[in-house]
């Protein structure tokens, strides 16, 4: 668990507005969950949750833009689908997705850099349950016996590698603005996967 408390140390070290930068990332491996979800539920709106993030981009990277978030959170709201309503594992990623795209908002709108910390926890939960879900054939009889089958799992490894890799990327940008996120997304585009492993679709973002 060091490798992710260490992680965790190294955002909170970061200025607001870089740690956003990693949370608005981590939020594009994130969204094709929901937008999987959207599709074969015939439930959410796929759209709005890529508008909104887009609209955190442009928070990011154009100072004193107007954008009222606060009107965006209750959007997103009305589109987060409720668990018990959907007998399908990909409720709980889509949940996910929406929870932290919500807090990046709460972020923003509180200039809270926690928020930021929190969407990539989510990300990391998100993970573990998937994980979690994989394992529940196995004859696992402890809590400790559990946590340690999903901190070695390769893909929580390769969870904890991406923050790791986008904490590098991020610390040295002094300011983030349309080349930074460019090089964010293009990093995105590089790993070509979700935080759960699917590969990325091919136009992943509509802002550039």
């Amino acid at each position: 668990m060091n490798q992710k408390a260490n992680n965790f140390q190294l955002m909170r070290e970061l200025s607001l507005y870089q740690q956003a930068a990693i949370a608005a990332t981590l939020m594009e491996r994130m969204l094709p969950n929901y937008q999987l979800f959207a599709e074969v539920s015939e439930f959410g709106d796929s759209k709005l949750l890529r508008n909104i993030l887009d609209l955190c981009w442009e928070w990011l990277t154009v100072k004193k833009v107007k954008i009222n978030f606060e009107r965006l959170a209750e959007e997103l709201e009305l589109v987060t689908p409720e668990v018990n309503h959907f007998d399908m594992f990909g409720v709980y990623p889509a949940v996910d997705c929406a929870t932290a795209l919500d807090m990046m908002l709460n972020g923003i709108c509180q200039l809270d850099a926690a928020e930021f910390l929190n969407v990539a926890k989510i990300s990391q939960a998100t993970v573990a349950r998937l994980i979690e879900y994989n394992t529940v054939d196995e004859d696992i009889t402890t809590e400790a016996e559990l946590k340690k089958i999903v901190r070695e799992d390769p893909l929580m490894c390769y969870e904890m590698e991406c923050l790791a890799e986008l904490i590098a990327l991020v610390t040295p940008m002094t300011v983030i603005g349309r080349e930074q996120m460019q090089s964010l997304k293009a990093w995105v585009k590089e790993q070509g996967l979700t935080n759960l492993a699917m590969e990325l679709p091919q136009n992943p973002s509509s802002a550039s």
